[in-house]
């Protein structure tokens, strides 16, 4: 089995870093260079970065370069095809195709979820730094001999934000589900069921946001080098 450790490119180096050419997903001496996006946005395809991929990687890169400013598309559908079948007042037909789309949506999406982009996504940290996961060790050998300053780690990556970031965020939602809550118990109507729906999902992101305050788990020990 290949090892593998992440790379970590410090902010002053992005600009200027060495990158050899070998394929940072299999280590292939004769690699296809392709422009790999860097943002956490799947319709971002900049910022971005020139690497070497094998040939298999590189063409699902292309293929996802080409498809992802279309990719807030299809949620969007999907949304609408759920609040249609939410709404009551429509002919039962129209609400039966409605939820047919909803639900094909989401097992597409469900499958399809992350496909055409390998596991050597590079991507900036909130501190500036270039780190490129998962990249086989005699590949990350040569990035750190051509380029010194660059480091390996198996430390886990950061958060993309701050604790003060995610508790703050945490609050908000927590609060705003209480409050939501409270006027829809006592408002005297009835309301709309995605307003109730609403409410536990605030709830959860507001939970979900306050675990992240915490720093990622460590698999083991994590081993950085060269110091």
């Amino acid at each position: 089995m290949m090892q593998r450790t992440d790379l970590v490119v410090p902010s002053a180096l992005v600009d200027s870093v060495r990158i050899p050419a070998l394929a940072i997903t299999d280590g292939t001496a004769d690699p296809d260079w392709v422009e790999v996006p860097m943002s956490r946005w799947r319709f971002r395809r900049q910022p971005s970065l020139r690497l070497p991929l094998d040939q298999r990687s590189a063409r699902r890169i292309r293929r996802y370069n080409r498809l992802a400013p279309w990719s807030p598309l299809p949620p969007v559908v999907g949304l609408l095809a759920w609040l249609t079948w939410l709404n009551g007042d429509l002919p039962q037909p129209w609400r039966s195709v409605a939820l047919g789309v909803a639900v094909g949506y989401f097992v597409v999406w469900s499958a399809l979820r992350g496909r055409g982009l390998s596991r050597q996504v590079p991507f900036l940290t909130r501190f500036g730094d270039l780190r490129v996961p998962e990249v086989p060790l005699e590949v990350a050998f040569e990035w750190i001999a051509q380029n010194p300053g660059v480091t390996a780690t198996d430390e886990p990556a950061p958060r993309p934000h701050s604790p003060r970031f995610y508790g703050s965020s945490a609050v908000g939602l927590l609060v705003a589900a209480a409050g939501l809550f409270a006027v829809l118990e006592t408002d005297g109507r009835e309301d709309f069921i995605l307003l109730w729906l609403l409410v536990p999902v605030l709830l959860v992101t507001g939970v979900s946001m306050a675990l992240r305050t915490q720093p990622p788990a460590k698999p083991g020990t994590g081993l950085t080098w060269p110091n």
